[in-house]
């Protein structure tokens, strides 16, 4: 009797996992059959229909398998199916006419707002900028309360050569607004071909009038990582994670042993206003100062997904550290500075960071877009997960308006305990 319980209960518990995913593929199936019926419906003389719903298909089929949390296909495709009914005027900014994109955008947004589909083009010059070139102006740009604002500017670009300035705000390309768009929308728009020109409506706060000002897009080359040596302190900045940064961050630091030797007293890791990037890019540059320990974990849907930890030797060889970070430092740069935090290898000084702790994969897709997928959250160094609260400094400094940036570097190099004649910054744009 018990011999047949047994075969039994293993046969229900074949059944029950077999119908785990025959359940999930029905719900996929059932919404997809509901969103074909709508594109046919409302696009109908696509000639390139088969594509787009076989795009639609592969996201919402990526989505289900890879998402961080658990979804619900119905849902997104309501989500996706509004979209494509919209017209021109229930948008508020300017309207995407492409129907494909409008329902993945709008499909993607509701889940959260860092993943996203990008179109053939903007899914290019994304994959370009993470090989350390681009084409555009050659502008380092952020969304402050709404308006696309110039931060720096890039050596060689046509946004030099054009005097564009530091806070400077972009309010038109080529006459259409910026306003209502994300920063991702707003910079595929300042992206296209090489030589050709945007013409650019700027608000210029130390005047009254909008100026008019032509940029020629050129092929940049992004400066990842910047360093010299003053006194016996080895600074070290990082603009952003590319596949340059690792390699760069390498370059520094045996161009400082070069210099200081025995003599070198401590490093300043800079990575203000560094919003992240390359994920492989972070691991290297925390594995280059850790002497083995995590670097970082992912969690998808509760389960362990990948753990990273670093391999035996400090290309530093325990020199104390100090990371300077802001509200601005984000992703990557919060991978690395946790590392070093929770691994005892470095204090962290300024501001508390932006908190992004939420891993992105991308995806290319078969009509030459791409997806960036939110898959999995971060822990970092073996600490609590910094998603949604930021790191928080050993060393608070708060950014106070008209302190110059040489002077926050001082600071930091004094906890350091070191003997130092660090008075300047280091000026180098990307």
């Amino acid at each position: 009797m018990f011999r047949r319980i047994l075969i039994a209960l293993n046969i229900l518990m074949l059944v029950t996992a077999c119908a785990i995913p025959i359940t999930r593929n029905h719900d996929i199936n059932v919404a997809m059959e509901r969103y074909e019926a709508a594109y046919r419906e409302i696009v109908r003389n696509d000639p390139l229909m088969a594509q787009n719903i076989g795009v639609m298909a592969d996201v919402l089929e990526t989505v289900d398998r890879r998402y961080v949390d658990n979804v619900n296909p119905e849902r997104l495709v309501d989500k996706a199916i509004e979209a494509l009914q919209a017209t021109a005027d229930d948008s508020d900014g300017p309207f995407e006419k492409d129907p494909t994109t409008r329902a993945l955008n709008a499909m993607l947004s509701s889940m959260d707002r860092f993943t996203g589909y990008m179109a053939p083009q903007s899914f290019s010059s994304y994959r370009e900028s993470l090989d350390g070139h681009f084409i555009g102006l050659g502008v380092h740009i952020r969304m402050i309360d709404d308006s696309l604002t110039i931060m720096d500017l890039l050596k060689g670009s046509g946004a030099e050569a054009a005097d564009l300035r530091k806070q400077d705000i972009i309010t038109h390309v080529d006459g259409a607004p910026i306003k209502g768009l994300t920063l991702h929308e707003a910079r595929a728009l300042l992206r296209g071909p090489e030589n050709s020109v945007a013409s650019l409506t700027i608000r210029r706060p130390s005047m009254n009038e909008p100026l008019q000002i032509a940029v020629t897009r050129k092929e940049v080359d992004i400066t990842s990582v910047a360093h010299h040596v003053e006194g016996n302190i080895g600074y070290i900045r990082i603009y952003s994670f590319t596949r340059k940064t690792g390699p760069g961050v390498t370059v520094a630091l045996k161009d400082i042993d070069r210099q200081l030797g025995d003599g070198l007293c401590g490093i300043v890791l800079d990575m203000r206003d560094n919003p992240g990037g390359l994920v492989s890019a972070a691991e290297i540059v925390a594995d280059a100062f850790l002497d083995g320990g995590n670097i970082y974990a992912v969690e998808n849907r509760g389960h362990m997904m990948i753990a990273r930890d670093a391999d035996r030797g400090d290309e530093a060889r325990g020199t104390p550290i100090v990371v300077m970070l802001n509200k601005k430092s984000a992703s990557s740069s919060e991978i690395v500075a946790g590392a070093l935090k929770y691994q005892a290898r470095a204090k962290l000084f300024g501001e508390q960071s932006f908190g992004k702790g939420l891993m992105q994969s991308l995806m290319p897709l078969r009509n030459g877009g791409g997806l960036r997928l939110t898959t999995g959250r971060f822990t970092t160094g073996g600490g609590p997960t910094f998603h949604g609260v930021g790191l928080t400094p050993d060393i608070p400094h708060k950014d106070v308006v008209g302190e110059s940036d040489a002077y926050q570097i001082s600071l930091a190099a004094k906890s350091l305990n070191c003997n130092t004649s660090l008075t300047t910054a280091l000026n180098t744009a990307q």
